[in-house]
C-alpha cells in the first residue's frame, strides 16, 4: 500500500509504496514541458502511417479487379482499419516505434494526433448510412474521412505539404466520384496512393531538415554556454594591484 512521507521545512518529500521509494523532485525532474515535447514529436520521422497508409490503399485498388463487389466492400472495411497496426510494424523500420506507450512515455503531441485518428474513425456515423445506400460511395467516403488527420499533423509538425494532402485528396476524391462513381474501387485508391507518393518524400524532406535545425540550435547553446562559462572565469581570476 502506498503512502506520503513529508518532511517540513525541506524538499525532501518521498513517495513510498511496498516496493519502491523515491523523491519528488526525481519525479517533477522527469516532466517535460509543451515545447521540449514539440521539439521530441516534431523530429520524429512521421512516415509509418503514410506509408502504412500508402500500402493498404495499392493493394485495396489492386484487389478491387480479382475480387466480388461483396469482397470489395470488406477490403475496404478491414484494409483502412488496419492502417494503425500495420504503421506499429513499419515504425520499427522507420524508427518512430509507434505504438502503445506507458503513461510515463505519452508525449502530448502524439496524444492529439491519436486522438485526430479517433475523430476520423467517429466519422464513419456519416459514412455508413452513406454506404447502406450506395455501396459505390463507400471507398469515396472513407478515403476522404481517412485524409483528415492529416490537417491535425500538418498544422503540429508545421508541414503544410500536410494540409495540402488533405484538401487535395478530399478534392480529387470528391471531383472523381462525381464523375466516376461506378469506379471508385480502383480510382479512389488510386489517387490517395498518388497523394501518398508526393507527400511522403516531402514529409522525408522535413524530418531530416528539422533534425538538422536542432542540431544546430543544441550545438549554438552548447557553444553559448561554454563561452558563458569562459568569460565568467576570466572575470572570476585576482587581478593585480
Amino acid at each position: 500500500m502506498g503512502c506520503w512521507k513529508w518532511r517540513r521545512g525541506t524538499r525532501s518529500a518521498c513517495v513510498c509504496t511496498a516496493s519502491y521509494t523515491f523523491p519528488l523532485s526525481d519525479v517533477f525532474s522527469r516532466m517535460k514541458t509543451l515545447d521540449q515535447q514539440l521539439l521530441e514529436f516534431r523530429a520524429q520521422r512521421g512516415l509509418a502511417m503514410p506509408l502504412s497508409g500508402l500500402l493498404v490503399w495499392a493493394a485495396i485498388g489492386v484487389l478491387s479487379f480479382v475480387l466480388t463487389p461483396v469482397q470489395q466492400v470488406m477490403s475496404v472495411f478491414f484494409g483502412t482499419g488496419s492502417i494503425v497496426y500495420i504503421a506499429m510494424v513499419v515504425s520499427r523500420w522507420t524508427g518512430e516505434h509507434f505504438g502503445f506507450k506507458s503513461r510515463s512515455e505519452w508525449n502530448v503531441f502524439e496524444m492529439i494526433f491519436l486522438s485526430a485518428v479517433g475523430m476520423a474513425v467517429l466519422v464513419y456515423a456519416v459514412t455508413i448510412p452513406f454506404f447502406l445506400e450506395n455501396h459505390l460511395a463507400l471507398p469515396f467516403a472513407v478515403a476522404v474521412q481517412t485524409g483528415l488527420m492529416w490537417v491535425v499533423y500538418g498544422a503540429m509538425v508545421a508541414a503544410p505539404v500536410a494540409i495540402v494532402h488533405a484538401i487535395v485528396r478530399t478534392v480529387a476524391c470528391t471531383v472523381a466520384f462525381l464523375l466516376a462513381p461506378d469506379e471508385g474501387f480502383w480510382l479512389q485508391p488510386l489517387i490517395v496512393v498518388a497523394c501518398y507518393a508526393s507527400t511522403i518524400p516531402l514529409l522525408e524532406r522535413r524530418w531530416r531538415l528539422e533534425v538538422a535545425r536542432q542540431a544546430a540550435v543544441r550545438s549554438a547553446d552548447a557553444e553559448s554556454v561554454h563561452s558563458a562559462g569562459s568569460h565568467r572565469g576570466l572575470t572570476d581570476l585576482p587581478t593585480a594591484h
